[in-house]
């Protein structure tokens, strides 16, 4: 995403840490000063409980693809899979 996207938009992060650390679609325009970490509206948690204030502009959300998230579904998808195939 350019900066200009990134200015005008609300931007919900997967994890703020690690968006403010990982994320070049946020680390870029908070090194360029085009925004601030307090650019960002939260984090995929607040969105879900409806923390989040959603403005006028377009509507981002970063993901940084954390390991664990991959791990939760692999393990739901095994266990899917051992289930269908009984004892």
């Amino acid at each position: 995403m350019d900066d200009d996207l990134v200015t005008r938009a609300t931007v919900v992060v997967e994890a703020r840490g690690t968006a403010l650390s990982e994320a070049g679609d946020v680390v870029i325009p908070l090194r360029g000063g085009t925004i601030t970490s307090g650019h960002l509206a939260g984090n995929l948690a607040d969105l879900v409980t409806g923390r989040v204030t959603l403005g006028e502009g377009p509507r981002v959300f970063k993901s940084v693809g954390m390991a664990w998230e991959d791990l939760v579904v692999a393990a739901a998808a095994y266990e899917a899979w051992t289930r269908q195939e009984g004892p």
